[in-house]
């Protein structure tokens, strides 16, 4: 019960935090996790203990990994985030070890479940659990990769001209599947990290006995550089020793230089008073952090103040509108009200069933012409499609392009040696259009053919005339 009654306090809150890394700053972090680098707030002694439950153990592992992902994409660019880095951990008292209710193998297994369903199990490319600091912390690296399915999308391009003027339509282009490397699609707005926040508390905080952190939070992250630099700073300035500081006596007089004293008293007060003096180096961050907690709680109070009013004037707005009415009445408009929205509803989804019909309707008949249009182009042609104008010439050419079943049509037109790529006449072609001239009529009177005047011939239907 005792394990119960803690998991109530104010401070079990979950931790889970998001970090994004290009290139520059995976190095810094991997050496911090794998401990490459000093890490003043990590007991060496403990550092054994740390457990990796990926391949990559050190940096230049991770970075391989990494490297390895970013194959499968297609816009890495030099500036690119790489890797978002997860940080998980809770209350340092919330833990089994200090006699609260999480256990940390079972909350971080749950933990990296969540974060692979929304990553994908193989763009996890680092895990490592941390239990040689003050709180056991669970740091997760994972790739960014998303897949996009294949698609189609519309564009307004020129397609043609007609009587000297470029004609523009909408055209659709295929668009094939791709894998993108996106940190924004996971936390590229607000709203997506507060989602982070709600989702990882519902799925995995509260099962263990934690809970979301606040709303309207106004606390800011401390990162290890800050606390570093605190601790550094403190460190500086109340164990500076100097040899003019310190006497030598005893034994040691002839045996030690002024310096090497100096290093041995130094090494002394560090084992012993460090921890008392880093503590007190932190203590601004410490107050920080209390300011922050408290314009939490004025922040929430005034949002939850505003939401009492904005309740009030609803209650007192409704409570006008049926002053003086009994309660048959009340029970009357009520009712009327009701079947009012039913009608509405009914009336919305009569209008919606309607413009579905619309729309199929309207595909239906733009399939029915696609078609038609198809089977013109199956029995025209090269020569009937030279003698076409271009912007209709052009118009069918890409129709035909677009049409799988179209494609022996398109290699006959092709193999005809009378168009480019794109529809237009070759000079073979404008030599067929130009150069066509009717049989001049014999005149019976005469033993000579009257020639005739050069005409071009007509040319044939267009498919896409109606």
């Amino acid at each position: 019960m005792a394990a119960r009654t803690k998991t109530t306090t104010t401070r079990n809150s979950t931790v889970i935090r998001a970090v994004k890394l290009n290139n520059h700053k995976i190095g810094t972090s991997a050496a911090h996790t794998w401990r490459t680098i000093p890490v003043p707030h990590a007991d060496k002694t403990r550092t054994h203990l740390n457990e990796d439950w990926r391949p990559a153990t050190s940096p230049k592992e991770l970075q391989a990994a990494i490297r390895e992902r970013l194959e499968l994409a297609d816009n890495v660019a030099a500036d690119s985030v790489r890797v978002i880095e997860y940080v998980v951990s809770g209350p340092h008292e919330v833990f089994a070890e200090q006699g609260g209710p999480v256990k940390w193998r079972d909350y971080f297994r749950d933990a990296l479940a969540y974060l692979e369903a929304r990553h994908g199990a193989q763009n996890i490319v680092g895990v490592n659990v941390q239990l040689d600091e003050k709180t056991p912390h669970l740091v997760v690296y994972a790739v960014p990769l998303v897949n996009y399915p294949a698609t189609t999308r519309k564009r307004n391009v020129i397609v043609g001209k007609r009587d000297g003027k470029f004609v523009r339509g909408t055209k659709p282009f295929p668009v094939p599947a791709r894998t993108a490397l996106s940190a924004s699609y996971f936390m590229g707005r607000k709203d997506l990290l507060r989602q982070l926040q709600t989702t990882f508390a519902e799925e995995v905080a509260i099962p263990h006995g934690l809970r979301r952190g606040l709303r309207h939070s106004a606390a800011t992250h401390v990162t290890t550089k800050e606390y570093h630099q605190a601790l550094a700073h403190g460190l500086a300035e109340n164990l500076s020793l100097s040899p003019d500081d310190l006497a030598r006596q005893g034994l040691l007089w002839d045996r030690e230089s002024p310096e090497e004293h100096a290093a041995r008293v130094s090494a002394f007060v560090v084992e012993h008073y460090a921890p008392t003096v880093a503590k007190a180096a932190t203590a601004d961050i410490e107050r920080r952090r209390a300011d922050e907690m408290e314009e939490t709680a004025r922040r929430t109070e005034a949002a939850l103040d505003e939401e009492r009013r904005a309740h009030q004037r609803t209650r007192e707005h409704l409570e006008a509108l049926v002053a003086g009415l009994t309660a048959e009445e009340v029970k009357g408009i009520k009712e009327i009200s009701r079947d009012r929205l039913q009608e509405r509803r009914e009336a919305e989804e009569a209008r919606k069933r309607e413009e579905l019909k619309r729309r199929e309707a309207e595909s239906a008949e733009r399939q029915r012409l696609e078609e038609e249009k198809a089977t013109q182009l199956r029995r025209m042609t090269a020569e009937d499609l030279a003698r076409l104008e271009d912007s209709e010439r052009v118009k069918a050419w890409r129709l035909a392009a677009a049409h799988g079943d179209l494609e022996a049509t398109m290699d006959a037109w092709a193999d005809s040696g009378l168009f480019e790529v794109d529809g237009s006449l070759t000079p073979r072609g404008r030599a067929l259009v130009e150069g066509e001239v009717p049989t001049a009529p014999v005149d019976k009177n005469t033993q000579e053919a009257t020639p005739a005047k050069p005409q071009k011939a007509m040319s044939p239907r267009s498919p896409f005339e109606r």
